[in-house]
């Protein structure tokens, strides 16, 4: 069936279009949430090689620390690029964020580091 509802261009509204418009193009997007959007997915991956989430493809919990640490790096190499352009709460829930990785990367990797000794084994026991 087709539909032969008339446009009415006088509630057409520009604004509406552009935002529209951005969320199928983000090549538009300002650099800065371009950054931010990524250093989301950067965040979230970091998790997976620190060992603390599940890989949502393989359903299995893995560790990557190298990869880790190239993340947590370009995160903050990122913000680092954009802080003078973000609002003050943009730019202390980043580098929360960035905080939050590098302190769970020490812990891990001083995990990983660790060597148990003969009697500490016997204890587990």
């Amino acid at each position: 069936m087709v539909n032969n509802k008339k446009i009415n261009n006088s509630e057409h509204k520009p604004e509406q279009e552009k935002d529209d418009n951005l969320k199928f193009y983000p090549d538009m997007l300002p650099l800065t949430t371009l950054f931010a959007w990524f250093m989301g997915i950067l965040n979230s991956k970091t998790w997976e090689y620190l060992g603390l989430m599940m890989n949502p493809e393989t359903k299995e919990i893995s560790q990557d620390l190298k990869k880790a640490k190239i993340s947590i790096d370009s995160i903050e190499f990122l913000l680092n690029q954009i802080k003078d352009e973000l609002d003050t709460e943009d730019k202390r829930q980043i580098a929360d964020m960035l905080a939050n990785l590098q302190m769970n990367y020490v812990e891990k990797y001083q995990e990983s580091k660790k060597v148990v000794t003969p009697e500490e084994n016997e204890e587990a026991k």
